[in-house]
């Protein structure tokens, strides 16, 4: 509703901008709400366009902001990313400071960073993002796709379009050499997973998306909420404070270098294993170097070869041909892979494709059309630590490891986005102060294993002297793997401090728990630190029909109120509900559920019939016992406890007690 103290002239949605004339004197505005993670930018976009004067000057009571400009048009300003304003109650009567708000910045616009930004702007904290290159890459680098990374996409809203783009995991082909035509072998480098209630989110056949292809649907669906990539714009330095962070940037033009002193609220250092965020913070990089070895690989077109499989040729202890069909006719990804041989002069692509017609056998094969070209040497290595202060590092910037297993990418996604929501948090004053150093505690065991796993893996990249391993065993072989714990559903945090269990830990202490950070517990009931399962069939009085999985969001804490519907727990099942209402507004949601009916109304909940019992059976509950669990905003289970002083005595490891 709108305050009868303005009087509207005009509305006019102007793409999807609503422009504003309050008063004979305001010609012109734009209406941005503060709670736009675009407003911060669109406000320095305005401001810095020479046709649009634009100075920030009245204050919405509703928390937005008018911006006065002499001239705006369709023409002048592109802000077609902005979601639509229909109405908004403001009191014109306040001057509003020039100080913008204090982004957070990410730097490297990778899946990493892109992950962040994008959690981070779900979260409606504003973001700048910054990437070193002039130009988006076209190389198709990681393209396997996990399980839980899809999951994540789900909570981000970017699951349909990842599915529209993806392409199943083609089945492998080994051939003989020489000759290069005779088939050896057929099998799949995983294993088919069919999904079931408490894990919906897998893909039978596996799933494969170019890098770059994942990278611009990212960029899509912030370019939604008006976060832009900044390109050309590298980290130099950095310096900070109890209030924030002093960056000093560097941005490259046609027109030469110029630098820029930013301040920011917090600092994600996605800017990969040759970045300066690690540097700048004084992280060690422990591991090692595969120096007898490397790998190239280039997109290319391939004519002459079938797109319905994924090709290898293998030299025994040397080298290993891999060409693999991607998103369009005729397109494959061509690795050449060397173990005790580095093909680094092979980046000519004349030498490339003369290489592979030698060595596989196949001159008729016209390879052509080159759209990128890399050049890698095998490299497994982890940080010390994970932040310093307000600066923190997440995927590639923290840990290098071999493409085996397909965890490099979805591991990345994982650091971020277990590191946003607290990230959000601490940016709007909500956070316990130790809350941010729980990102390290929960990551650092889990990519250590996932190092150690990889590393095991890679070993298996060419074809074993006796031909053994070329996919002819139930356990990893060449090319072939077999470890559940590659799909990250059963990654855990069961001893991280912000995690509250009831139930504890049985005898295993903190050392035996971060053991099983990677394999997790896949036989044994959920505890507080899992992966929240999802679970379909839940029912609502009007008859529609939800899932676990679609409740959850990045955003929110879930509060699931287990409720037996017994007069004897319906006191504990409203303290519960009264303990959740009670939190920061805005931070939590609260789902009660019951088996055999749907739960009476309360205030601030929504009650849920789990008509099958899979939320039940998935989160261990016993049916007629009252249990209380909190999912947190990355999905996993934050706390399983039995009524509302449990819920406090979780969340007072979340939030400030001020």
């Amino acid at each position: 509703m709108v305050d009868e103290g303005c009087r509207w002239r005009e509305v006019v949605d102007i793409v999807d901008v609503v422009v504003l004339w309050p008063k004979p004197n305001l010609r012109r505005a734009c209406l941005c709400p503060f709670s736009w993670p675009c407003f911060p930018r669109i406000a320095g976009r305005l401001a810095r366009r020479g046709a649009v004067w634009c100075i920030p000057q009245y204050k919405c009571a509703g928390g937005a902001l008018i911006l006065h400009s002499e001239r705006l048009s369709q023409d002048s300003v592109k802000l077609s990313s902005l979601p639509s304003f229909t109405s908004c109650s403001f009191d014109m009567s306040q001057p509003l400071s020039n100080t913008l708000p204090t982004p957070v910045l990410v730097v490297g616009a990778g899946p990493a960073g892109l992950s962040a930004a994008l959690t981070l702007a779900k979260n409606g904290v504003p973001v700048r993002i910054i990437e070193k290159l002039s130009a988006f890459h076209t190389a198709s680098r990681g393209t396997g796709m996990q399980s839980r990374s899809l999951e994540v996409f789900h909570f981000l809203g970017l699951l349909e379009d990842v599915r529209r783009t993806a392409t199943p995991l083609h089945t492998m082909v080994s051939y003989k050499l020489p000759g290069g035509t005779e088939v050896l072998n057929t099998w799949r480098i995983v294993e088919r997973v069919s999904p079931t209630p408490d894990r919906p989110i897998v893909i039978e056949d596996g799933v494969t998306i170019g890098q770059y292809l994942l990278e611009g649907i990212f960029r899509d669906h912030l370019t939604k909420l008006g976060v832009h990539i900044e390109l050309g714009t590298e980290l130099v330095s950095l310096e900070q404070d109890d209030g924030g962070v002093t960056a000093t940037l560097k941005q490259s033009t046609d027109d030469g270098e110029t630098h820029q002193r930013a301040r920011v609220a917090y600092v994600i250092g996605a800017d990969g294993a040759r970045g300066a965020t690690r540097r700048l913070i004084g992280a060690a990089f422990d591991g090692q170097t595969k120096d007898l070895d490397g790998q190239v690989w280039a997109d290319v077109d391939v004519e002459g070869l079938s797109s319905q499989y994924w090709h290898l040729w293998s030299e025994p202890g040397q080298y290993t041909v891999s060409i693999r069909p991607t998103h369009h006719e005729g397109g494959f990804h061509v690795g050449l892979i060397g173990i005790n041989f580095d093909p680094i002069d092979l980046t000519d692509p004349e030498k490339f494709v003369n290489f592979v017609h030698d060595k596989i056998g196949r001159p008729d094969l016209k390879i052509s059309n080159f759209t990128s070209m890399s050049y890698w040497k095998p490299k497994m290595r982890m940080v010390d630590k994970f932040y310093s202060g307000r600066v923190f590092i997440v995927g590639d910037a923290a840990h290098v490891h071999s493409p085996t297993g397909g965890q490099g990418l979805n591991t990345s996604v994982q650091d971020s986005f277990n590191l946003a929501w607290k990230i959000a948090l601490a940016y709007k004053g909500l956070a316990r102060p130790d809350l941010l150093a729980s990102y390290e505690v929960e990551r650092l065991p889990v990519v250590a294993i996932m190092l150690k796993t990889t590393t095991d893996l890679y070993s298996h990249v060419v074809a074993s002297k006796d031909g053994t391993d070329e996919g002819q065993t139930d356990h990893n072989g060449w090319l072939q793997w077999r470890d559940e714990g590659l799909s990250q559903l059963q990654i855990n945090y069961r001893w991280s401090p912000i995690i509250l269990d009831a139930r504890g830990n049985g005898d295993l202490g903190l050392d035996s728990l971060k053991l099983k950070a990677y394999a997790g517990y896949r036989e044994e009931p959920l505890h507080a630190g899992d992966r929240a399962p999802g679970a379909p069939a839940l029912i609502d009085a009007l008859g529609a029909e939800t899932s676990l999985h679609d409740i959850f969001k990045p955003n929110l804490h879930t509060v699931l109120v287990f409720s037996p519907e017994t007069d004897d727990t319906e006191p504990r099942v409203d303290a519960a509900v009264e303990t959740a209402l009670s939190l920061p507004k805005g931070t939590v949601q609260t789902i009660v559920l019951a088996h055999d009916v749907v739960p009476k109304v309360r205030a601030g909940a929504t009650s849920y019939r789990d008509m099958e019992g899979y939320a039940l059976g998935a989160y261990g509950v016993e049916k007629g016992k009252l249990a209380v669990v909190v999912v947190r905003p990355d999905a996993y289970v934050g706390a399983f406890v039995y009524d509302g002083e449990g819920l406090q005595t979780y969340f007072s490891r979340i939030f400030r007690q001020d």
